[in-house]
């Protein structure tokens, strides 16, 4: 198995993680103070600048279903550098724009437009730049950093984005996502150049691997969708029923969570480097291993919700806050462990032809996933401890997919081993 990348593969990575953080750092900048500035500075009210908000997202996610595929049928380089020109171009509108509607709404759409080109295709070419055979299995590290890459926006854009606005208005803060977006666009132009240097299969799409490998793949698609949708659902609580249970369980509720969501980008950032290491430093990496990582970001994530649901037995023995802040490391490193595994696993079973395609469905799927959120608001009104019990049995479920998808897999690679084939190590 190819375990070591060409200087041309490595630059290739750099350069277009590169251009996904300063892309991020635009994005986060601007959604950390877009319904504030739609109602302060375009004098919207709340109810319908909460619309345009909801509008855009909504753009974002039905324009990400559709540019994989788009990428896939025609010149994917080509996409991704309209959507980089159309977030540029409109970054810098917004910091000159005048009161009107339809001028807002039409911005609006054109932003969310740019991202839904960008971020499905910049999987694909971080997952093409590998240029894995068959089942050679040796990308997950990038699809880590380029979780890392975005967790670096989240982490500083909303800092910088508060104190532009206080200190210069918030004219500023579009100026300075211009430039950070303008940085990206120049930063992808540059990795276009390399990738095109590249001779990749992907590119070719005339390898497309054998009958056993393509069925292999799908199965792993389809089962890692499925349970990509149970662990969304559970971890994205983190940001709603398990905040409601900080407020509800500690007196000091409000002020521990604000505190947990400003140490998160770090502690999230520091759990990812230490697992791009450990990846790294596998000699053999394999679909068994990645399974296992998803199944012990699994039990983390259950351990987690196990606890909280037995709050109230537990702080009788064990300080309260304690209990909250070590569930929710548990989640952090949970979501850790899935989220690369997860994005990387879909990229690798998707079909040659139609990587893109798959990363459109996946995005859509999970913001699917984001809007029924509110099911476990519900339930956590109806009973606090059976909220948090569900959420760990549906988690349950999730680990036992996992376990018979890895024992499925692994029995079809060793029927094609004995048919004379090592997918595992072919090249």
């Amino acid at each position: 198995m190819k375990n070591t990348l060409s200087n041309e593969q490595k630059s290739g990575i750099l350069l277009l993680l590169s251009s996904k953080a300063f892309e991020r750092l635009a994005f986060y900048l601007i959604m950390a103070i877009l319904v504030q500035y739609m109602t302060d500075s375009l004098e919207l009210d709340e109810d319908k600048a909460g619309i345009y908000y909801a509008v855009f997202y909504g753009v974002i996610g039905f324009t990400s279903l559709f540019s994989g595929l788009l990428g896939d049928l025609r010149d994917r380089t080509k996409i991704v550098k309209i959507g980089f020109i159309l977030l540029t171009v409109m970054y810098l509108v917004f910091a000159f724009l005048p009161n009107v509607n339809i001028v807002t709404v039409i911005s609006i759409i054109l932003l969310g437009l740019g991202v839904g080109l960008i971020s499905p295709n910049i999987t694909v070419f971080l997952g093409n730049i590998y240029n894995e055979r068959e089942n050679e299995v040796i990308g997950l590290s990038g699809f880590i950093f380029l979780t890392i890459a975005v967790n670096i926006g989240a982490l500083i854009a909303p800092l910088l984005s508060v104190f532009l606005k206080d200190n210069f208005g918030y004219n500023s803060i579009f100026l300075v996502a211009f430039v950070f977006a303008l940085v990206s666009l120049i930063l992808f132009l540059k990795f276009k150049t390399q990738y095109n240097k590249l001779n990749l299969i992907a590119e070719e799409k005339t390898n497309l691997g054998s009958v056993t490998t393509k069925k292999l793949n799908t199965l792993i698609l389809v089962s890692v969708l499925f349970i990509a949708v149970l662990i969304r659902f559970a971890l994205n609580q983190k940001g709603l029923t398990f905040t409601f249970a900080i407020k509800d369980y500690l007196d000091n509720g409000v002020d521990l969570n604000q505190t947990l969501n400003n140490i998160e980008a770090y502690v999230s950032i520091s759990f990812l480097l230490l697992f791009s290491v450990l990846v790294i430093r596998m000699k053999r990496l394999n679909w068994g291993k990645i399974f296992n990582l998803i199944m012990i970001g699994f039990v983390f994530s259950i351990i987690a919700f196990v606890l909280i649901a037995s709050f109230t037995s537990l702080s009788q023995i064990v300080d309260g806050e304690s209990l909250f802040v070590q569930s929710y490391i548990y989640l952090i490193i949970a979501e850790t462990l899935i989220a690369p595994a997860i994005m990387y696993s879909i990229y690798r079973s998707s079909p040659v032809k139609y990587k893109g395609l798959f990363q459109g469905v996946s995005f859509f799927v999970m913001g699917i996933t984001n809007s029924l959120l509110f099911l476990g608001a519900l339930l956590y009104e109806k009973n606090n401890s059976l909220a948090f019990s569900l959420i760990a049995i549906m988690l349950s479920v999730g680990v036992v997919l996992i376990m018979a998808l890895k024992r499925s897999v692994n029995q079809k690679m060793i029927t094609v081993e004995e048919n004379g084939i090592n997918v595992d190590n072919k090249s």
